[in-house]
């Protein structure tokens, strides 16, 4: 008997669509768009404050609160009071690495570090600072400039301080433009009690500058 011819199994070949090309032509200008979209709103949200300029000035409680002459040294105590107004209504702002130098005829008499603090928006803040100067009695001109001021009563010295700045967004804090700010021929006059010399109300202008002093 004739046996039936065995069927030849069909191999079916699995086929493959190419890819098409318009899927990242479409998807990448999306994602661009939507990156764009998220971070636009955001930089504007913290350029405008950045460029909002803060308020320094020096409060009238700024004193000398005393001094020594010596034959050999001049030493004096300072105390600083620095007032500061955030014009944003809406961020508040950080400030760190803050410090303040006292110079007398373009020489540095003393130097303090300031603590950090978060400034609520829209708000004044006073921020105290504590000097200590001791000086060698010598013949140059910054000494004797002091000694003459002190004995008479009225120093003029001018005071440089420069901090670091950061704004909230969220929970996250964002850094913008350090600040510097020079405070230029403050007075300071003799109480009547003799105890020591007080700012002189009128002569605590501060000029606002950016990208650090000190």
């Amino acid at each position: 008997m004739q046996q039936p011819a065995s069927s030849i199994p069909v191999i079916e070949q699995e086929t493959h669509r190419p890819r098409s090309r318009w899927c990242p032509k479409v998807i990448q200008p999306c994602l661009v768009t939507a990156v764009l979209s998220l971070c636009f709103p955001i930089v504007i949200f913290l350029a405008i404050p950045a460029t909002m300029s803060p308020t320094f000035s020096l409060d009238p409680a700024s004193s000398l609160s005393s001094f020594n002459v010596s034959d050999s040294h001049v030493t004096a105590e300072w105390a600083l009071v620095f007032s500061i107004e955030n014009p944003s209504k809406l961020i508040p702002v950080k400030y760190s690495h803050m410090k303040a130098t006292i110079v007398v005829d373009s020489i540095p008499l003393a130097h303090a570090k300031i603590s950090p603090f978060t400034q609520k928006a829209a708000s004044h803040t006073n921020v105290r600072a504590h000097f200590h100067s001791d000086l060698p009695r010598a013949n140059e001109f910054s000494v004797k400039s002091l000694v003459s001021g002190l004995e008479r009563g009225e120093v003029r010295v001018d005071v440089v301080l420069s901090s670091g700045r950061r704004l909230s967004l969220g929970a996250c804090w964002v850094p913008v433009f350090d600040v510097s700010v020079t405070c230029n021929d403050l007075i300071f006059t003799a109480e009547s009690d003799g105890g020591g010399l007080t700012l002189l109300v009128g002569s605590n202008y501060c000029i606002l500058g950016f990208f650090g002093y000190i």
